[in-house]
């Protein structure tokens, strides 16, 4: 079994379009960004960069997939930082196809990211998800993130997290 994460917008669409399949089949009611209406290049490129998307590929098979972003378009983590500019990179969107599904794969892709951030003098490793969704926070905190704040946004209740680079 061969594995490689590269930068490849479209088999990372096609990695968030299955998991945005599987939340509408599965009934767990998506926020705006996992909707199948908005997980297109003319949406996503609103927030993201198409060399920001990256895919981890089994046997050339999309497996994973995630938003790797030095500067952050898409939340707002000035409530955490104050004034202070802190280096980071930001995961967003990260998404397992479901024919890999319970295989280790958000950690492979946080490995990346480690890699990529160290690579870059980056300090730390972000990402926000829904507060209230226990299952999708555990996944954050077992791979290591730490939660440094829980806010009230507009749309829901957001959990912030953080990990150093190492």
């Amino acid at each position: 079994m061969k594995f490689e994460i590269i930068q490849d917008p479209d088999q990372a669409i096609y990695v968030l379009r299955n998991a945005g399949k599987w939340l509408l089949k599965t009934g767990k009611n998506p926020s705006k960004w996992w909707r199948l209406e908005n997980l297109n290049k003319e949406f996503l490129y609103k927030f993201v960069k198409p060399e920001e998307l990256y895919v981890g590929l089994i046997d050339k098979n999309p497996a994973v997939a995630a938003v790797l972003q030095i500067e952050q378009n898409a939340q707002d983590w000035q409530a955490i930082d104050k004034s202070k500019n802190i280096p980071s990179l930001y995961i967003h969107w990260l998404a397992v196809h479901r024919n890999f599904a319970g295989t280790g794969l958000p950690a492979k892709m946080v490995s990346y990211a480690n890699t990529f951030a160290k690579k870059r003098g980056i300090s730390f490793l972000r990402a926000d998800t829904n507060a209230n969704i226990t299952k999708l926070r555990r996944v954050y905190e077992n791979l290591g993130f730490k939660c440094v704040n829980v806010l009230q946004e507009s749309y829901r209740n957001t959990a912030f997290y953080q990990k150093e680079v190492n």
